[in-house]
């Protein structure tokens, strides 16, 4: 069994907020919007707070679960069920981290493939 994360982020290619907001309805519960911020979609399931992100980086939607009140223990297996569900290219960090650190490196689900990425090339 992994380490619980705090928060998780996961990026999505392509993603449009109501796909998403139709699966996290499914796989967590419902989903209410609570309104946008300068950063992006804000939404809530319970107690637990999200940011959806349309444009976060390149065709990337950005979704970040502020506090991690998930069914997933971290990035990796969130990014797994959204790529099942979704079918969409998923990219998320591979490992825990913190502000300052040199960051954990990247995978990449596609087509039901998991492989490194070095996100910057």
């Amino acid at each position: 069994m992994s380490e619980r994360f705090p928060d998780i982020e996961i990026y999505l290619l392509k993603a449009e907020a109501q796909q998403v907001k139709n699966w996290l309805s499914q796989a967590i519960g419902p989903v209410t919007e609570k309104g946008e911020s300068k950063f992006g979609i804000e939404w809530q399931v319970d107690n637990m707070a999200m940011l959806f992100t349309p444009n976060s980086s390149k065709n990337f939607a950005s979704l970040w679960f502020k506090t991690n009140q998930t069914p997933w223990n971290d990035d990796l297996a969130c990014a797994r069920a959204a790529h099942e569900a979704l079918g969409c290219e998923v990219r998320c960090s591979k490992a825990g981290w913190q502000e300052g650190d040199a960051g954990p490196g990247w995978i990449k689900l596609i087509r039901g493939e998991e492989k490194p990425l070095d996100w910057d090339n």
